[in-house]
């Protein structure tokens, strides 16, 4: 085992391999499921229902592989451009839906629940799902896979191709050397930007050999003399039977089979991964596994130049910063989206060929320099002569365009200037390094969910870097001018998606009033700062939910009321481990005052503990667990919880009146569904027990949705009779899977039987997966809506701000610093942390003197002796209804309307 000192450690080795053998597509296929962890079976499943035929697809395989022959990096003459675009998306279309039909059928159902079920697969950091293919159907490999619903729902999977059960090597070493072989680039490629982005490695410690169009024998003495860790090959390049073929110059091309011994011995002295950032790569992949190289990266088929120069830059950028290989894959993957309006499929084209034995490599971590301070920013330094901020609004219409700007041009001079990240240390999820998730300007978070594209993205670097180097005034000036770009593109055709992204992107608005809080405090030495802190998961819509509340109440405050309030985001991914070490850097930071966060309870619950001892105030927006001080789990002496959104037993309480009351519907026989081993479904299911036998009823039967035996293809017949189903999904802590299988409930009952349902399933994924199985069916009880009484203006605002409606999550963030902001103000100077808690806890605290809330008009913000919100009682409740032809969370009883 190498010593994290010098090393980062590597993730936990968990593959999973679903096996194709018998069958054909005319016929169907029988497939097997295995499950290893370092190497070692640790689940086999052959009694799989058999995969169904789909004989169509052979056919719209070949229709879309045609077309896509062209604008790549083929061999032979290449066409600079598609001259049918939408042709080329009509096979997409073609083969997309019918995989999507055959990945629906009940056959991949039960593989898919079988391998979410397992906890080491739901809990890892990676996930590589590797198809091994031993039938000769070769289709079977050239699939779009990642459509298949499985890698929805596990976020840290990637689909994989299998190279052979082999023994595993050691991981990457420090320094790494890389041999980079660039081809011919004839057909006008663009290999400058491959080697532009190479230079993310060597900022990594990487020792790059770099040459072009080699001879036979230069290529073969290189791979025989020296040791390296990573081959890389960018041009022409295309396959043959168990082979490869590679464009060397415009007139030569070369077949790896020639260089068979040479490669041989290069896999001898340690060649690791080897990526072919070029065209056809399966024979080249299927050669290089012969050879047991142990990982590899291709092209599946024919490639845009375009798609393979920014594959290859994402994905360098999210392995440089530590990602486990097949993550960094995916993440660079999906970020090709945006270019599928002219090059359809482009997320298709990457794949990693694997050997389910190895583990999955990690950048080495070449540097013990601690990172900076998080809270105490960089001193200034005077801007460079020449430049000029900020930049009019019709310089920037023209950033690309005009100055010539690009990601290829930026990285050959400072790879810096586009991902400031690779200039740090890298990132990991081990304790010494937690900050890379901590952020308050000087650097981008990991693992962030938060996606731009150009010119958005560049100016985001831009304005980060000169965060790091103390220049806050240009810092102000360009978030100013990207999020005024973004809001007059935000409508306009062809820029509007990327406008709105960058636009809802709270990182950058948070970020600039950071800067503009020093700044302001350079030029007034007496305006204090005073440093908060947002704890949520930052890798999915939940936590972006409570930033923007967050960064939204900030402004407010620095803008408006003239308040230096500092902010600083910290991802704890959901996951219970990463939480505490979160927890822990923000509590040793003495300049932090109090933390927004976190989502889940289970989270929340476990930060106490930590920042309990160090009397650091945590406000939760979104945890419910009734008694959160007095839970033995949490463990709160100093009582530093306190939370905007009421109890589970408010929740509970609020929804049964309503069905039984308002609806008037008994609930004389319930049967629940929920998760017993998660904190917050566990409390919320006690109290729909104690408050269904209140309105004489009774759960008749329960069902853990965390089970992976129970069976999700059918209800079970206790529902059929019911009065009720109560669906309490957890809050997603570590994995989703109880989520997914409460929208499968849903959509089975076929709104049939009314269901209560817990707040995890507030989300559009639940209305799109379900439909109209949740309209006037599906009750949920929020703490806020949109469209409720007195919350008109507050959704105004967040609406100008965001460019769209945001839901509760975003509105109790708001409310949680406004209750900060006064603790502040009721507090003597300094303020301290043990201040800040006494002024939320007083309760006796009259309205007047309260925090008053914007969110919803005349309400106050007071916490009990418990830390409870004092106004909420009872809650508004929601179902799902159609307004102008869509379907969405809509009000059904508004408590916070005057009685008619």
């Amino acid at each position: 085992m190498v010593s994290s000192s010098s090393k980062r450690q590597t993730p936990e080795n968990v593959a999973v391999v679903v096996e194709f053998s018998d069958g054909s597509f005319d016929e169907g296929f029988s497939v097997k499921l295995l499950i290893l962890k370092d190497g070692r079976t640790i689940q086999e499943d052959d009694d799989l229902p058999i995969i169904p035929p789909a004989p169509q697809m052979p056919q719209l395989y070949h229709d879309w592989h045609e077309i896509s022959l062209r604008n790549s990096r083929q061999l032979q003459a290449v066409p600079a451009q598609v001259t049918n675009v939408g042709a080329w998306k009509q096979t997409v279309k073609d083969l997309e839906k019918t995989c999507d039909q055959w990945f629906k059928n009940y056959a991949f159902n039960s593989l898919r629940d079988r391998i979410l079920a397992n906890t080491r697969v739901s809990a890892d950091q990676s996930v590589p799902i590797i198809i091994r293919c031993k039938t000769k159907d070769e289709i079977l490999r050239r699939l779009p896979w990642h459509t298949w619903d499985l890698f929805t729902r596990l976020h840290s999977a990637e689909f994989a191709l299998f190279t052979g059960f082999r023994q595993p090597v050691s991981t990457l070493e420090a320094p790494v050397k890389v041999l980079a072989i660039f081809g011919s680039s004839q057909g006008d490629l663009q290999l400058e930007k491959d080697e532009a982005a190479l230079k993310l490695l060597e900022q990594r410690g990487a020792q790059i050999t770099k040459i072009s169009e080699p001879d036979e024998e230069t290529l073969s003495h290189l791979l025989f003399d020296q040791n390296w860790q990573i081959l890389f090959f960018a041009g022409h390049s295309s396959s043959e039977e168990c082979s490869g073929l590679i464009q060397i110059n415009d007139s030569k091309s070369l077949s790896l089979d020639t260089l068979r011994k040479s490669l041989t011995t290069a896999v001898r002295r340690g060649l690791k991964l080897a990526i072919f950032n070029s065209c056809d790569g399966l024979g080249i992949a299927d050669f290089l596994a012969d050879l047991k190289v142990p990982s590899v990266i291709v092209m599946r088929e024919p490639v845009p130049d375009k798609i393979a120069h920014r594959f290859l830059l994402y994905f360098l950028q999210e392995f440089s910063e530590g990602t486990p290989l097949c993550l960094a894959v995916r993440k660079a993957r999906d970020r090709l989206e945006y270019l599928q309006e002219n090059f359809p499929a482009a997320t298709w084209l990457p794949t990693v060929c694997l050997n389910p034995n190895q583990s999955e490599f990690v950048w080495p971590n070449i540097t013990d320099n601690p990172q900076p301070d998080p809270i105490i920013p960089v001193p200034p330094t005077p801007p460079k002569k020449g430049i000029s901020l900020p930049l009019p609004l019709r310089i920037m219409l023209g950033l690309v365009a005009v100055v010539g700007i690009s990601i290829a041009t930026l990285a050959k001079v400072n790879p810096c200037l586009i991902f400031p990240s690779t200039c740090t240390k890298p990132i990991d999820i081990s304790h010494n390094d937690i900050n890379n998730y901590i952020s308050f300007g000087e650097k981008p978070i990991a693992n962030s969910r938060v996606k731009l594209s150009e010119p958005y993205l560049l100016l985001k670097q831009q304005g980060i870097t000169a965060f790091s180097q103390g220049r806050y005034s240009d810092t102000v000036n360009i978030f100013d001018n990207l999020r005024n770009q973004a809001k007059l593109n935000k409508s306009a055709p062809g820029f509007s998606q990327a406008a709105l992204a960058a636009l809802q992107d709270p990182e950058i608005l948070i970020y600039r009033n950071n800067a503009f809080v020093n700044l302001r405090h350079q030029q007034q030495k007496n305006s204090p700062i005073y440093t908060i802190a947002v704890a949520a998961p930052l890798n999915n819509n939940f936590g972006l939910d409570i930033l923007f509340g967050v960064a939204q109440a900030q402004d407010v405050a620095v803008n408006q009321n003239n308040i230096n309030l500092q902010v600083v985001i910290a991802n704890d991914n959901n996951n219970l481990r990463q939480t505490q070490q979160v927890a822990e850097a923000l509590s040793n930071k003495d300049k932090i005052l109090a933390v927004v966060g976190h989502y889940t309870s289970p989270n929340t619950c476990a930060a106490l503990k930590i920042y309990s001892p160090k009397s650091l105030v945590v406000i939760s927006p979104t945890s419910t667990v009734v008694n959160f001080q007095s839970n033995p789990d949490c463990y709160d002496p100093n009582r530093v919880f306190f939370r905007t959104v009421s109890s589970s037993r408010v929740e509970a309480y609020s929804l049964v009146r309503y069905l039984v009351e308002d609806l008037k519907k008994p609930v004389r026989k319930v049967v629940a569904f929920y998760n017993p081993n998660e904190g917050f479904s566990k409390d919320l299911h006690e109290q729909f027990e104690q408050v269904i036998r209140a309105f004489n009823g009774r759960i008749v039967a329960n069902f853990d949705l965390s089970d992976p035996n129970f069976d999700i293809s059918k209800l079970p017949p206790e529902v059929e009779n019911a009065d009720a189903l109560v669906l309490l999904p957890d809050g997603g802590t570590n994995n989703s899977m109880t989520l997914q299988k409460a929208i499968e409930i849903t959509k089975l009952n076929k709104g049939k039987k009314p269901i209560l349902a817990a707040n995890p399933m507030y989300l559009q994924e639940v209305i799109s997966e379900a439909k109209n199985a949740t309209v006037n069916n599906i009750f949920l009880a929020v703490d806020w809506h949109p469209k409720q009484c007195g919350a008109e203006k507050f959704r105004k605002q967040t609406n100008e701000y965001w460019g769209g409606d945001l839901n509760r999550r975003t509105a109790l963030a708001y409310e949680a610093v406004q209750a900060v902001l006064q603790a502040i103000k009721l507090s003597d100077t300094p303020v301290t942390r043990q201040e800040i808690r006494q002024k939320l806890s007083e309760t006796g605290i009259q309205p007047s003197t309260a925090a008053s809330s914007d969110v919803v008009k005349d309400t106050p913000i007071r916490f009990d002796a418990r830390g409870d919100r004092m106004e909420f009682t009872t809650r508004v409740i929601v179902t799902v209804k159609e307004v102008n032809k869509k379907l969405s969370f809509e009000i059904v009883k508004d408590i916070s309307c005057p009685a008619k």
